[in-house]
C-alpha cells in the first residue's frame, strides 16, 4: 500500500510540475494574437464593400460593461460554473464528463470552458482531433495567463454563435429582442444563453419549446449557484418569449448566401488558412448587386406562404461570373445555400445535353420520331416504359424541334437509345457529373444541384467554351498585395456551331405553334427578345434554365422534406422569378442575341412538318 501510496503522490507531483512548465512556456510565449487584424471583406463587381467579418464574427463588439448582468451570469451558470474559479480547465468537469462517458456510451459528455471554447472560437475548427485538442488546450494556458477571466469573457460572448447567421451577444440581442445587449431581462438573458449549446435546436423562433426547456436548465443552474431565487426561476420558466415582432440585423443579409458561396470557393482555393485570414483578406468579386437585389425582391414578391423552397444563380456566359446567387427564401431562417448543397434530380433540363450530342451525329431540327406510348426493350434484357407528360402523345412522327419545345419524353429516349446509352454517359462523366449509365439518364434521374448544373450549362451558353464559373476574381492582402488573380482562359470543350444550333432550337419553349398534343414549356410567356430556356419537372422538384449570350440563370424549387409540389402557384415559382429576372436584365442592358457563323445554314421551315416553308420560322442547320 506505502508503494502505491507512493507512486500516486509522485505521479500527482509529476502533473503538477509538467502543468507548471506548460503555463509558463504559455506565458513566456507571449500575450495571445487575438487576431484583431483577422478580416474578410467582400467587395462587389464596382469595388463597393458588402459584406465584412471581423475576427470569425460579424457585427458590433461590446464591452462588458455594455451587457446585462443577467445574461453574463446566465452564460457562466450554464457553460461554465466555475469559470472565475479554474485556471482555463475545470478537473471536477472533466472527471464528471469522464464517469458519464464510461457509464453510459449512448449519452457522450464534454466539459469544455469559457476559456477553452474561446480559444477554439479564435483559432481553430471543432474537428474532434488529438492535434486539434493539444492546440486549444495551449491556447487555453496563453489566455489564461495573459488575459482577465473578464476580458476571456468579454470575447467569447462577442464571438459566439446564435443561430441565424448571428455572431456576438449585442447582434444576438438586437436580432431576437430589438433591443440593447445591456438591456436585456432575467426571461432574455436566460433564453439566449440557452441558444447557445445548440443554435439549430433551441432557436426561440424554431423551436420555441425547446428553448423553454432549455431555459429551465439555465434557470436552475443560476439557482444552484445562488445567482437568483427559486421563487424567481419559477417565474420567469413560466412566462413568454417576449420576441420581437420582426427579426432583423443591422446589416444587410441579402447577400450572405453569395457570401457563403464565395467562402466555399475561398477555401477550394486554399485561402481560408490561418496564414492568410490572421493578415486580413480583401476579396473582389463578380457580385452584381442591382441583380441580387432584383432576384431578392423578385423572390419575395412571390408571397411563398408555404414552406416551398426556391434557389437561384445568375452567370455571365462570357466571362463565367457569377453575378448574383439566393440559396433559400430567407437567410434570416435558414442558412441552408441549396444553390451549393441540394442535390435533386434534374428531370428534362437534362434534354439539352442530348441533344447536343444528338446534333452533333447528324440530327437537325426536322429529324423526327414517332410519338406513341412505347415500351423500350433494352439491351440487358429489361424493359423500360417512359410517358408524356400527362399521358399525352401525338401519335405521328414530330420533329426535334417540336420535342425541344415541348419536352417530349419518348422523343428524348429513343434519340437516346439511338445514339447509345454511352453517348450521354460519357459527356456527363466529363463535366465531373455522378452518373450511372442507363436509359432513364436521358429523362434526368441525375442528381446534382444548380451550381454544377449551371457549370455546364454555361459552357453551351458560351458557344462552348468552357470555364468553370466562380465568384472570385481577386485576393488581396491588408496591405494590399496581389495573392490571387482569377486568369484562367476559357478552352473549347463544345462544338462551336452544335452550340449556337441548340441554342436556337431551345427558344422554341416559348413558341406556342408547337402546342399540339402538349404545349411548349413556356408558351405562357412572352419576351421581346430571344431566350433559350429548358424547363425540369419531378414530383418533388421544379427546374428552369434560360440564357441570351449576356446571362444565364439556373432555378430550381421544392420542398427541403421532398414534399410532392401540388400546388399550381408553387409549380410556376421558378418560371416566374425567372421571367421577371430576364425582363429586369433587358433594362440594364439592350439583349444581344449569337450571330450564325460560316458553318450555317439558315433555311425556313415548317417546324411541324419539317417541310421547307418560305412562310414558316427560320431554323439554323449545318452546312453539308
Amino acid at each position: 500500500m506505502r508503494k502505491i501510496g507512493k507512486f500516486v503522490i509522485y505521479c500527482c507531483i509529476g502533473i503538477v510540475a509538467t502543468l507548471g512548465i506548460l503555463y509558463s512556456v504559455a506565458y513566456l510565449k507571449g500575450e495571445p494574437d487575438l487576431n484583431k487584424n483577422r478580416y474578410i471583406k467582400l467587395y462587389d463587381q464596382n469595388n463597393k464593400l458588402y459584406y465584412q467579418n471581423i475576427n470569425d464574427y460579424s457585427g458590433q463588439y461590446v464591452s462588458l460593461d455594455q451587457v446585462s448582468p443577467y445574461f453574463k451570469k446566465s452564460i457562466v451558470a450554464i457553460e461554465d460554473q466555475r469559470f472565475y474559479q479554474h485556471h482555463g480547465f475545470d478537473i471536477k468537469g472533466i472527471s464528471r464528463a469522464i464517469k458519464t462517458n464510461i457509464m453510459n456510451q449512448k449519452k457522450s459528455q464534454g466539459a469544455s470552458t469559457i476559456s477553452q471554447q474561446y480559444a477554439r472560437l479564435l483559432y481553430l475548427t471543432n474537428e474532434k482531433t488529438w492535434t486539434r485538442k493539444i492546440k486549444e488546450a495551449f491556447l487555453t494556458m496563453q489566455l489564461e495567463t495573459h488575459l482577465s477571466k473578464d476580458e476571456i469573457l468579454e470575447g467569447y460572448i462577442n464571438n459566439v454563435y446564435f443561430g441565424h447567421g448571428i455572431y456576438g451577444i449585442e447582434n444576438a440581442a438586437h436580432y431576437f429582442y430589438n433591443k440593447k445587449a445591456k438591456d436585456l431581462n432575467l426571461n432574455e438573458a436566460t433564453i439566449l444563453a440557452g441558444v447557445i449549446n445548440g443554435p439549430g435546436y433551441y432557436s426561440p423562433l424554431l423551436h420555441p419549446n425547446s428553448a423553454k426547456q432549455r431555459q429551465k436548465l439555465v434557470l436552475n443552474a443560476m439557482v444552484k449557484q445562488k445567482m437568483i431565487s427559486k421563487k424567481k426561476s419559477h417565474q420567469v420558466a413560466g412566462s413568454k418569449l417576449t420576441l420581437a415582432s420582426s427579426h432583423q440585423i443591422q446589416e444587410n443579409m441579402s447577400t450572405y448566401y453569395y457570401k457563403d458561396a464565395v467562402i466555399q470557393e475561398l477555401k477550394s482555393l486554399g485561402f481560408y488558412h490561418q496564414k492568410y485570414l490572421n493578415k486580413g483578406l480583401n476579396i473582389y468579386t463578380a457580385l452584381n448587386p442591382d441583380y441580387q437585389k432584383a432576384l431578392n425582391q423578385s423572390i419575395k414578391d412571390q408571397n411563398i406562404t408555404s414552406n416551398i423552397q426556391t434557389a437561384f444563380i445568375i452567370t455571365q456566359p462570357k466571362t463565367s461570373q457569377i453575378q448574383a446567387l439566393v440559396g433559400g427564401k430567407d437567410y434570416n431562417l435558414s442558412q441552408y445555400n441549396r444553390v451549393l448543397k441540394c442535390k435533386r434530380q434534374i428531370g428534362s433540363t437534362m434534354k439539352p445535353f442530348l441533344y447536343y450530342l444528338a446534333l452533333e451525329n447528324g440530327f437537325n431540327p426536322t429529324t423526327k420520331f414517332m410519338c406513341e406510348p412505347t415500351t423500350f426493350k433494352l439491351k440487358d434484357g429489361t424493359t423500360y416504359a417512359p410517358a408524356n407528360f400527362n399521358n399525352k402523345y401525338a401519335y405521328k412522327e414530330i420533329t426535334l424541334a417540336q420535342a425541344i419545345a415541348v419536352s417530349d419524353n419518348i422523343y428524348a429516349l429513343k434519340t437516346h437509345l439511338f445514339l447509345g446509352t454511352n453517348t450521354l454517359y460519357q459527356f456527363l462523366k466529363d463535366f465531373h457529373f455522378p452518373v450511372k449509365n442507363n436509359a432513364s439518364l436521358a429523362l434526368g434521374t441525375l442528381s446534382t444541384n444548380i451550381y454544377d448544373l449551371s457549370n455546364a450549362y454555361n459552357t453551351i451558353a458560351h458557344s462552348g467554351q468552357y470555364k468553370p464559373i466562380y465568384t472570385i476574381k481577386c485576393i488581396k492582402d491588408h496591405q494590399g498585395h496581389i495573392l490571387y488573380q482569377n486568369k484562367e482562359k476559357p478552352i473549347q470543350k463544345l462544338d462551336q456551331t452544335t452550340c449556337l444550333l441548340l441554342s436556337h432550337l431551345l427558344t422554341g419553349t416559348f413558341n406556342n405553334q408547337f402546342s399540339t398534343y402538349l404545349n411548349a414549356t413556356m408558351g405562357q410567356y412572352h419576351l421581346d427578345f430571344p431566350v433559350a430556356c429548358k424547363t425540369g419537372s419531378t414530383d418533388y422538384d421544379n427546374l428552369i434554365v434560360g440564357y441570351t449570350p449576356d446571362i444565364l440563370i439556373t432555378g430550381w424549387s421544392g420542398y427541403d422534406d421532398n414534399q410532392k409540389i401540388i400546388n399550381d402557384q408553387e409549380k410556376q415559382l421558378v418560371k416566374n422569378i425567372f421571367i421577371d429576372m430576364m425582363k429586369h436584365s433587358a433594362t440594364k442592358k439592350k439583349p444581344t442575341w449569337y450571330k450564325a457563323n460560316s458553318h450555317i445554314i439558315k433555311i425556313a421551315i415548317n417546324p411541324l412538318t419539317g417541310e421547307n416553308d418560305e412562310n414558316g420560322i427560320v431554323y439554323w442547320f449545318k452546312k453539308e
